[in-house]
């Protein structure tokens, strides 16, 4: 067995056994062959993509026979290789190929070729053949009949002419690099490089097709059509009829369907023209056997299974086409997150958890961005998400995204501290964002730590365009709602205030009692935010804002402006809960309020802090908090609600239906207590009555149902006669 380093992705070819998918299909089983990047010398590095993308091109002109993408098969190489398992077994296994094949260039004018074919049944079989770089045709050619032979390819006459007349499209040497790059599907490929590619060597479809598909991924799609045109006038070969298919689809022209048909002519098996043909308007049943087909020549085809899986009517059925899918593409974020989200519909968290499991046990799907899909998992599963972020962090302890999903599951699951801590340690170590360092910043501010914060602001300050945004947040935590309105007011005064700025502007107006220009203000931001196409940051103020709107007006209904009446040293502690409050920090805004009440006992903080202990699932904690705002306070309907769901989760039936009988009193319209009165009612198995307060709860708001619609319908069936 012939043996050799395959710079930088193979070390050895020892002992390798592939894996064949079965193909469910109506044709013969289709051939997969891999081509892996070629080792070649520095000097002639180029041709280490370029002979095998040739190939590539050349070989899927033979019936029955498909090759994928060069660059996709050297990818997962390369992570099979990192994870440190048995490479070429799992190049095989994920593309479940019939032979793997690998070479290794050597020479400068004169050229020595090792061609390596791992087949199936495992064994390999070797080849040295020579050329000269002047004539890479007819090197070409020598390997491509070498190959067909050791890969035990059955091609006939007229399959091996067509493929030589691909061969023959081989530009000149400065040409390859760019071309072999975009033929290899790798990241990197420059419009410009390919245009003077096509001007150095306008006579080669090869070239053309290549520029036609960098024009149509550029936005450039009647340029794109001209090229794929003439690449195919200059050679109808497989390879071109697909992307003039691809360019004309892009477009909506009924064209492409034609020329799937005819790349599909040439060669049946031709996975992506049979993913072009299913797309170019045929009806579901023909549509879903042609992705099968397209999955049988090629198991990585993300686009074939997503729709395939999208076109099934039963979640079952569409869970056990991405299990497949799986199969072949774990380092896939569309086909994982696809997978995933099937099963959370299906109400499924834990097996979501199981299936992102699974993934990440594959050595070919061990990836930092498929390990951070766990921060999609619901609460439900946050602990054993955390632990599987944790486990993806041992492997990539310096992936800002794996990081940012840990600080957030562990506030998630109740742990702020270790969110802070975890936060700080990464802020700390030099290599977060600056987003990253506002977010420690805030955090510091937040629990009081405001001089810490600020020294993070100005470490960033260099580097950052946003620096009077961060800047306000940062007060905006820190309790300094007067500094926000002094940092921002230039701004929204001349107009040119983005809505960000302008939430938090009215963020502040509303901590200083200016209730009428807050309102008005954020109500403006979520108008914007509601606007079709809006952009992200927009969307996320937007988001803020609706929250602020709504603690505005829990504090007006609750106790009008107490919150004026506040001590300085009480004030500052309170504004900073508000805000850990709005941004979702309920661990900070608990302690937050907490300093606010030692400082000074009132009901509105007293609230407040009851609030948060109940979202933190400390009921009898909120139920001592909210006595305190009651007795300061008197009752609103809000705080009567809270109170008698609290007594709800601790089993105070009793003490429920005092509770939310008076906060009915106080608002009749208030739904909330309605159906809480309804759930008291059932605990004490009075049925009739539950089914009445349900009722009043659905017809006041009709979204309650997805809320309690189980036990409302139990409860209707209890009360019958």
């Amino acid at each position: 067995m012939r043996t050799f380093p395959h710079r930088p992705v193979v070390a050895a070819l020892a002992g390798l056994l592939l894996t064949v998918a079965s193909a469910a299909s109506a044709q013969a089983a289709p051939q997969r062959i891999v081509l892996l990047p070629f080792d070649a010398e520095a000097s002639i590095e180029a041709l280490g993509l370029a002979l095998p993308t040739a190939l590539q091109r050349a070989l899927n002109e033979i019936d029955g026979v498909f090759v994928p993408p060069v660059g996709d098969a050297g990818v997962v190489l390369q992570r099979a290789i990192a994870a440190g398992g048995n490479a070429l077994w799992d190049v095989g296994r994920v593309f479940g190929a019939d032979a793997v094949v690998l070479g290794r260039v050597r020479g400068s004018d004169a050229l020595s070729v090792e061609l390596v074919v791992e087949r199936q049944d495992g064994q390999d079989r070797s080849r040295t053949l020579s050329g000269r770089i002047g004539d890479l045709p007819a090197l070409l050619r020598g390997v491509a009949d070498a190959l067909l032979e050791l890969a035990d390819v059955a091609a006939g006459t007229a399959d091996r002419a067509d493929l030589r007349r691909v061969l023959d499209d081989v530009p000149s040497l400065p040409s390859l690099g760019p071309l072999a790059l975009a033929t290899a599907r790798l990241p990197g490929v420059r419009v410009d490089q390919l245009e003077a590619a096509a001007a150095l060597d306008g006579g080669s479809p090869w070239v053309r097709a290549e520029f036609a598909r960098a024009l149509a991924l550029a936005g450039a799609p009647e340029r794109a059509r001209q090229e794929a045109q003439l690449a195919v006038e200059l050679g109808a070969h497989a390879e071109n009829l697909v992307l003039l298919g691809i360019v004309l689809l892009a477009q909506g022209d009924p064209g492409a369907r034609a020329a799937f048909e005819a790349a599909l002519v040439r060669n049946p098996t031709h996975a992506v023209a049979l993913v072009g043909l299913a797309e170019a308007g045929v009806g579901p049943d023909e549509r879903g056997a042609l992705l099968e087909r397209a999955i049988a020549a090629s198991p990585r085809l993300v686009d074939a299974h997503l729709a395939l899986a999208a076109q099934q009517t039963s979640t079952a059925r569409a869970i056990q086409l991405l299990r497949r899918a799986a199969a072949s593409l774990p380092d896939s974020l569309a086909v994982q997150a696809a997978l995933m989200d099937t099963a959370l519909a299906a109400g499924d968290p834990r097996g979501a958890l199981e299936l992102l499991t699974a993934a990440v046990a594959d050595p070919i799907g061990r990836r930092p961005a498929v390990y951070a899909l766990a921060g999609r998992l619901p609460d439900a599963v946050a602990t054993d998400a955390l632990a599987l972020v944790r486990e993806g962090l041992a492997g990539f302890a310096a992936d800002a995204d794996l990081r940012r999903v840990e600080v957030d599951l562990l506030r998630r699951t109740g742990d702020g501290a270790g969110a802070d801590a975890a936060l700080g340690a990464w802020v700390e170590s030099g290599q977060a964002s600056p987003v990253e360092v506002l977010a420690w910043a805030e955090s510091l501010a937040a629990r009081g730590r405001v001089d810490e914060a600020q020294r993070w602001l100005a470490a960033i300050a260099d580097i950052d365009d946003d620096g009077d945004l961060r800047s306000a947040q940062v007060d905006l935590a820190a309790g300094r709602a007067r500094l926000v309105l002094e940092t921002l007011e230039p701004r929204v005064a001349s107009g040119q205030a983005d809505a960000l700025r302008r939430t938090l502007y009215g963020i502040a107006l509303g901590r200083v009692g200016r209730i009428g220009e807050a309102t008005a203000m954020l109500r403006e931001v979520v108008a914007e935010g509601a606007a079709a196409d809006v952009d992200e940051r927009t969307a996320d103020a937007a988001l803020l804002a609706a929250r602020a709107l709504s603690v505005l007006e829990e504090q007006r209904r609750i106790a009008g402006d107490d919150a004026e009446a506040l001590s300085p040293e009480a004030a500052e502690p309170f504004q900073q809960g508000l805000y850990a409050l709005e941004t979702g920090d309920l661990a900070a805004a608990r302690d937050a309020f907490a300093r606010s009440r030692a400082a000074q006992e009132t009901g509105v903080v007293a609230f407040y802090e009851g609030y948060v202990l109940q979202l933190l699932d400390d009921p009898r904690g909120a139920i001592a908090a909210y006595e305190a705002a009651r007795a300061a306070l008197g009752g609103s309907d809000i705080l009567l609600n809270n109170l008698g769901y609290a007594h709800l989760q601790v089993g105070r039936l009793d003490l429920a239906l005092v509770s939310l009988r008076e906060a009915i009193a106080v608002n009749p319209s208030n739904a909330r207590a309605h159906l809480n009165l309804g759930l008291a009612y059932y605990g004490l198995a009075r049925f009739g009555n539950a089914v009445a307060s349900f009722d009043t709860a659905l017809a006041l708001e009709p979204a309650l149902a997805a809320t309690a619609g189980e036990i409302i319908d139990e409860a209707r069936r209890r009360a019958a006669p």
